[in-house]
C-alpha cells in the first residue's frame, strides 16, 4: 500500500471536520477578534506613554486603562469561547471517527489479524484518535491564530515604525530554515514513537494472555529483556523529539533577546534625533515579545501537528486497507444448509506456493453429519474459515444452497450457521447474552433449555446472579470446561441450519463430552453438520468422514468402510486405538 501525502490525510479528515462546517466557521471567525483585542493593548501603551504622561492628564490614562482592561477581558472572554467550540468539535469529530474506524475493523478479513497485533489496533482506536483531538483544539486552531496575530502584528509595527519593522523582518528567512528543519525532524521521530508505542502495546497484550507458558517454561527474563529493548528504543525516539523541541524553543528565544537588544540600539539613534518617541519604542519592543511569543510555542504546537499527522496517518491508513469482506446481495428467506465445494483451492497470502486446499470437492446434505479428519496442517480447519467467508482469495466454488456463498448477503450467510471452534471465545457481558448473542429470537427458555442439555444449568444457576451473572472479561467466572460448555449451548441454542464444530470437545473430559454427545445426536439429525475431531472415535456414527492429506481428500466414507480399507483413515485410527490401550 503506497504512502499518502499528508494532505491527503487532512482532505480525509475534513470530511467528518465538515458536518460542523458552521460551528468551526464560527471558531474561525473569533480569530481576527482574538488578535484584534491583542493588537491593541500595545497601542495603548504607547498612547499613555507618549501622550497622556508628557501631558500629566491623567483622565486620559484612566480612559485608556479602562480601554485596555475592556481588551484584556474581550480577548479573554472570545479566547474561551474559541476553545470551548473548538474542543466540541474535536471531541464530535473523534467519536466519529472512532466508531467509524471500528466498525470498519471489524469488517477486515481473519487474514489481517493474522498479522496484526490486537495491541496496534487497539492503540489506534485509542491514544491515536485522542491525539487528534488534542491537535485540533491545542495545535491547528492556535496555530491559526497564531498565524493572524503575527500578521497582525506586522501590520502594526510597520504603522509604528517601518524602518524598525525592515529590521526585524531580516530575521524571518533563518526563522523559517530553521522551522522547517526541525518541523521534519520532530515528524520524523513522532512517527517513531507511534509505530513503537503500538508494538510496545501488542507486545504486552500478547504476554499477558500467553503468562502461564511464559511461567512455565521460566521465561519472565527473556520477554523482560526483550521488553526492555523496545522501552529503550521508545525512550530513545521520546528523548530525541524532546531534544529538538528543546532546541527550537531555545534558538526562537535566544533570537528573540537578539532582536531587542538590535532593535533597542538601533532606535536609540532614532529616538535622539527626535524621529521615535519612547511609547513607539515600548509598544515596538512589545509587539516583538507578542510577536515572538508564538514562536516560542511554535515548537510545541508543531510537536502536536506533527503528533496529528502522524496518528492521521495510522488511522486513515487503516480505512485504505480494503481487504474487507465484500458480501452479495442474494437473500434466501429459508435457509435448507445444503453445502458443496466444488474443486476449491486455497493458499495463504505471501505463502501461494504452498497451497493449502487442492481442488477439494464434497457435498453435505440436511440431516448428514460429515466428519474431517487428517493430521496437523491437512486444512481441516480452514474448509470451515472459507465456508463461513473469514478468507477469501480461493479458487473453484463454494455453495449453500445451490448459491455460491459469494453472492449472498451478510444475513444470510451468518444466520446460516451456528459454531463451537476449539479457541473458546467468551464475552465479559451476562451469561444470557453470551449463549444468545443479542439474538432476538432465542428466547430465554431456549438459552436454559440448551444449558441443560449439555450439563451446565446446575452450574449457571449457582452463580451469584444464575443468568444474568456477568462473566467479566476473558469469563475467568467459569473454568476452561465451562466455558466449552457455554459455547457448546450457544450452538445448541442457534436456529441455524449448519453446524460446524472445531475439535469442540479438547477441553472437556471423556464423561462429559459422552454427554455432549447425546445432547447433540438429535441436532445432527435437523441440521447439516460439519465436525472436526482429533478423536476419531466420535465421529464413528457420521454419514461420511473425509480424510485430508496436505490439503487433498484421500479417502471418503463410513467408518467401517474406512477401516475395511486399511488406508490412511484405519492407520490414524488404529495409532489413536493404541494409544488409549
Amino acid at each position: 500500500m503506497s504512502k499518502k501525502s499528508d494532505k491527503a490525510y487532512l482532505i480525509s479528515y475534513w470530511k467528518y471536520l465538515k458536518q460542523y462546517r458552521l460551528l468551526l466557521f464560527l471558531g474561525l471567525g473569533l480569530i481576527p477578534l482574538v488578535s484584534f483585542f491583542h493588537l491593541l493593548q500595545p497601542y495603548f501603551m504607547k498612547v499613555v506613554i507618549d501622550t497622556a504622561i508628557p501631558q500629566s492628564n491623567l483622565k486620559q490614562v484612566y480612559s485608556v486603562s479602562a480601554f485596555f482592561l475592556i481588551c484584556v477581558l474581550l480577548e479573554f472572554s472570545t479566547k474561551s469561547l474559541q476553545a470551548f467550540i473548538f474542543q466540541y468539535i474535536g471531541l464530535k469529530t473523534v467519536t466519529e471517527i472512532r466508531k467509524d474506524l471500528f466498525n470498519h475493523v471489524l469488517l477486515l478479513s481473519s487474514s489481517y489479524y493474522d498479522k496484526t497485533p490486537v495491541g496496534v489496533l487497539s492503540n489506534r482506536l485509542t491514544s491515536d484518535i485522542e491525539s487528534l483531538n488534542d491537535s485540533f483544539s491545542s495545535g491547528l486552531v492556535t496555530l491559526l491564530t497564531d498565524l493572524l496575530t503575527l500578521i497582525g502584528i506586522i501590520v502594526a509595527m510597520y504603522l509604528l515604525s517601518p524602518q524598525l519593522t525592515l529590521v526585524t523582518l531580516c530575521i524571518l528567512p533563518f526563522l523559517i530554515i530553521i522551522v522547517n528543519f526541525f518541523r521534519t525532524k520532530l515528524r520524523y521521530f513522532f512517527d517513531l514513537i507511534r509505530s513503537t508505542i503500538g508494538k510496545m502495546n501488542g507486545f504486552i497484550q500478547e504476554q499477558f494472555q500467553g503468562i502461564a507458558v511464559l511461567q512455565l517454561f521460566s521465561q519472565e527474563k527473556n520477554r523482560e529483556v526483550y521488553y526492555d529493548e523496545i522501552n529503550k528504543s521508545y525512550t530513545h525516539y521520546t528523548v530525541r523529539s524532546v531534544s529538538y523541541d528543546a532546541l527550537l524553543y531555545s534558538i526562537v528565544e535566544g533570537l528573540n533577546s537578539i532582536l531587542i537588544g538590535v532593535i533597542i540600539f538601533y532606535a536609540w539613534g532614532q529616538y535622539h534625533s527626535q524621529t521615535l518617541t519612547l511609547g513607539v519604542l515600548v509598544a515596538f519592543i512589545d509587539y516583538i515579545q507578542k510577536f515572538f511569543t508564538p514562536l516560542k510555542e511554535v515548537s510545541t504546537k508543531f510537536a502536536v501537528l506533527q503528533q496529528a499527522l502522524s496518528a492521521l496517518e495510522k488511522i486513515f491508513g487503516i480505512f485504505d486497507i480494503k481487504n474487507s469482506i465484500k458480501y452479495g446481495h442474494t437473500h434466501l428467506e429459508k435457509i435448507n444448509g445444503n453445502i458443496r465445494f466444488d474443486s476449491v483451492s486455497f493458499a495463504y497470502k505471501d505463502h501461494e506456493d504452498k497451497a493449502i486446499l487442492n481442488k477439494l470437492s464434497f457435498n453435505a446434505k440436511p440431516g448428514e453429519l460429515v466428519a474431517i479428519v487428517g493430521p496437523t496442517g491437512s486444512g481441516k480447519s480452514t474448509i470451515m474459515r472459507l465456508l463461513c467467508r473469514l478468507y477469501d482469495g480461493y479458487s473453484g466454488k463454494i455453495y449453500i444452497d445451490d448459491h455460491d456463498i459469494l453472492t449472498l448477503d451478510k444475513n444470510t450467510l451468518y444466520q446460516s450457521f451456528s459454531i463451537v471452534n476449539q479457541e473458546i471465545k467468551i464475552f465479559s457481558e451476562s451469561v444470557l447474552f453470551n449463549v444468545a448473542l443479542n439474538n432476538p429470537a432465542i428466547s430465554r427458555d431456549r438459552v436454559e433449555w440448551a444449558c441443560k442439555l449439555v450439563h451446565l444449568h446446575e452450574t449457571i444457576q449457582s452463580l451469584p446472579h444464575a443468568y444474568d451473572t456477568q462473566l467479566g472479561l476473558g469469563g475467568i467466572v467459569l473454568s476452561q470446561g465451562q466455558a466449552q460448555l457455554l459455547s457448546f449451548a450457544r450452538a445448541l441454542a442457534s436456529t441455524a441450519p449448519i453446524l460446524l464444530l472445531d475439535e469442540a470437545t479438547a477441553a472437556v473430559d471423556s464423561l462429559t463430552e459422552q454427554k455432549i454427545q447425546v445432547a447433540l445426536s438429535a441436532l445432527f439429525k435437523e441440521k447439516t453438520s460439519l465436525v472436526i475431531a482429533h478423536r476419531l472415535s466420535t465421529i464413528q456414527h457420521a454419514d461420511q468422514i473425509l480424510t485430508l492429506h496436505r490439503g487433498e481428500i484421500i479417502e471418503r466414507g463410513t467408518h467401517a468402510e474406512l477401516l475395511s480399507k486399511k488406508g490412511f483413515y484405519e492407520r490414524l485410527y488404529q495409532m489413536q486405538f493404541d494409544k488409549t490401550n
